[in-house]
């Protein structure tokens, strides 16, 4: 299923184990470094990645769909995979951080594009205090059947000491120009959804309300979103810094972005096989206008991870019932 999907990708050998790639030996004093990142070909349908931070903090990738799944620091999972996810490449994974790209979506090729169905290589590993993968994609005949376009997209996901790191990187390598879209489609574990908040630059700001038929622009009036509802909203230009505030798990969650210009919200209320009361997606999209790359040129989008407890102060907010905005 995997080499249909890829033919190119190569991660995955015919034999379906992913070949252990050269680690850093030194840690530049002449001593070894331990070794952080491991790769396990075999206790699980798919392959995936395993990094250990200094701290002990963890996360977890897959080569298929470069998606990331957990994020572990301080004994808390960051992320949420959802209980009807497919975990043997039969579908995307439906959790965890999966792409959007080379569309968003709806659009002329498949819904949220074909990154999400790819093996990508691993590029490099570094293993250290804060360790460090970089999976690549390029294209194939098989993106090419949807996308005629050369391009070479990386990856890079380093497990630092206070938070997760991620650079997402397209190259053109072709000779014409290219236009796309793309979404980092972020699940984040949340103890309930009556207990959150989300708050960053909404107010004021034009997004697009898909969830009404036809899908309708609006202005947002607060600073700090509730989910009440099932939501699917693009809110554009949001983008810097949108903090997931948990009052059940005593967290607030930081997502800070550079390049990715606006936040995609969605969560289907009330639809329990998806797990709706245990996830909210918060995304940072380039979703509404697309980036359009020259030939040699590239583009860059990343996107930092924080997770901390929850201010006492902002707790107290929530008590009251009053807005965070004026925190």
């Amino acid at each position: 299923m995997l080499a249909a999907l890829s033919s190119s990708a190569v991660g995955l050998h015919a034999s379906g184990s992913l070949p252990l790639r050269a680690r850093v030996s030194s840690n530049g004093r002449g001593g070894p470094v331990v070794n952080t990142i491991a790769v396990d070909s075999t206790s699980e349908p798919l392959p995936f990645v395993s990094l250990t931070n200094a701290a002990g903090d963890t996360a977890k990738a897959y080569p298929f769909g470069a998606c990331v799944t957990s994020y572990v620091k301080g004994g808390k999972d960051a992320l949420m995979v959802r209980p009807d996810a497919k975990m043997d490449g039969s579908k995307p994974i439906s959790g965890g951080i999966p792409f959007c790209f080379p569309q968003f979506g709806p659009g002329a090729i498949q819904q949220h594009g074909f990154a999400r169905n790819m093996v990508w290589d691993i590029a490099e590993q570094t293993d250290g205090d804060e360790p460090t993968i970089v999976f690549k994609l390029s294209d194939d005949e098989y993106s090419r059947g949807m996308w005629d376009y050369a391009f070479e997209a990386t990856y890079t996901v380093t497990l630092g000491t206070d938070s997760l790191d991620t650079t997402f990187k397209v190259v053109n390598t072709g000779d014409k120009p290219f236009d796309f879209t793309a979404a980092l489609h972020s699940y984040w574990s949340i103890s309930g959804i009556s207990n959150i908040k989300i708050a960053g630059g909404f107010e004021g700001a034009s997004y697009l309300n898909k969830m009404v038929d036809p899908p309708a622009t609006s202005l947002g009036t607060s600073g700090t979103i509730e989910i009440t509802e099932e939501t699917d909203a693009v809110y554009q230009g949001v983008s810097g810094a949108v903090e997931l505030l948990d009052t059940g798990a005593d967290s607030k969650l930081t997502i800070k972005s550079e390049g990715w210009a606006d936040t995609v919200l969605w969560n289907p209320y009330g639809n329990e096989g998806m797990g709706f009361d245990s996830f909210v997606c918060i995304e940072c999209a380039k979703a509404l206008e697309p980036i359009t790359v020259a030939p040699s040129a590239e583009w860059v989008g990343k996107m930092d991870v924080i997770p901390a407890p929850l201010p006492k102060k902002v707790q107290s907010w929530y008590d009251t019932g009053l807005r965070l905005a004026a925190v």
